[in-house]
């Protein structure tokens, strides 16, 4: 499964209750960060300093990127070892290289910043990780997070009637490669194992108007991650700012056939964002806003389990 923390939800202009934008991504394996605003080094700690991870930046808006500068000082301060991978718009390297020579910020550890453009960017443990251009003021990206394993549950006792020991070869099965046995025979993992699942999709959209990519990239998605700065009132606004309406990124999440949306980086003249939640849910019901420390669980098979921290 994977689990998605809200360490942020807040719009340009962080409150008590909502800050920066950061969307924590964690599975088994790692965590991936999408997006790093103020402060968020304070609410990463908890889920491992020392954890395999890779953060991905959505654009250069400080909103979105400053505080890549805190998770450095604060992981080396506490000691990180393991190596660290940034992604982003190909200016985010001269902005790290800039604080190294000038306010000393060395790393106890390997990290290394990629100019990316759309593509694949990053692949693990049948996890994939797609970025694509958004449409906002300047260069921008979205991110798509695939997860597929190429096999379904191992069955043990199928391999034991087929000879296999348990050991290895086992787990060559499990990962989805073909062995072969010592009289010969092939056994491939379709043998020893149930047929494999459909797999999982996340999308978050960045900040970004309604656009082509990021509609291809949020068909039959499970869950929608989508920027939901003003509501339909101030329409002209977010066109003029690069930004989208709740109604806008609802027609989204309906016309792709998306499991779940859940609306974010709303500003905070909506103060809660029952005003974006309502406009939203007229046109996709299967809506929820985001809240600081708000964590969202999806399954392999597809459940999703919301947990409100403010119940």
């Amino acid at each position: 499964m994977v689990d998605i923390h809200f360490l942020g939800s807040g719009g340009s202009i962080p409150t008590e209750e909502r800050r920066h934008p950061a969307i924590l991504l964690r599975h088994e394996a790692f965590n991936i960060l999408w997006d790093a605003g103020e402060a968020v080094q304070m609410r990463l700690e908890p889920f491992g300093i020392n954890r395999k991870m890779i953060v991905c930046i959505t654009h250069r808006h400080p909103d979105h990127c400053i505080g890549l500068t805190g998770i450095l000082l604060r992981f080396s301060l506490l000691g990180r070892q393991k190596p660290l991978e940034i992604f982003g718009p190909k200016e985010l390297i001269p902005w790290i290289q800039m604080q190294q020579s000038t306010i000393n910020l060395g790393t106890t550890f390997e990290t290394t910043v990629y100019g990316i453009e759309e593509g694949i960017i990053w692949e693990k443990d049948f996890a994939t990780i797609r970025s694509f251009e958004v449409d906002h003021r300047g260069y921008a990206l979205g991110y798509e997070f695939t997860l597929s394993k190429p096999t379904g549950k191992f069955l043990p006792e199928k391999a034991k009637e087929l000879g296999i020991p348990k050991g290895g070869k086992w787990g060559q099965l499990a990962a989805g490669e073909p062995i072969e046995l010592e009289d010969g025979t092939v056994v491939n993992p379709s043998d020893v194992s149930l047929p494999a699942e459909k797999g999982i999709k996340i999308v978050y959209s960045g900040d970004t108007r309604p656009c082509d990519n990021i509609r291809e990239a949020s068909r039959g998605a499970n869950i929608l991650i989508h920027e939901a700065m003003y509501a339909e009132e101030h329409s002209e606004l977010a066109a003029e700012r690069g930004h989208s309406t709740a109604k806008q990124a609802a027609q989204i999440a309906l016309e792709c056939d998306v499991g779940l949306l859940i609306l974010t980086h709303y500003s905070p003249r909506y103060e809660k964002g029952d005003v974006i939640l309502k406009e939203a849910m007229t046109v996709f019901q299967n809506t929820i806003l985001a809240k600081d420390l708000m964590k969202v669980t999806l399954s392999y098979d597809g459940h999703v389990e919301v947990i409100d921290p403010e119940n």
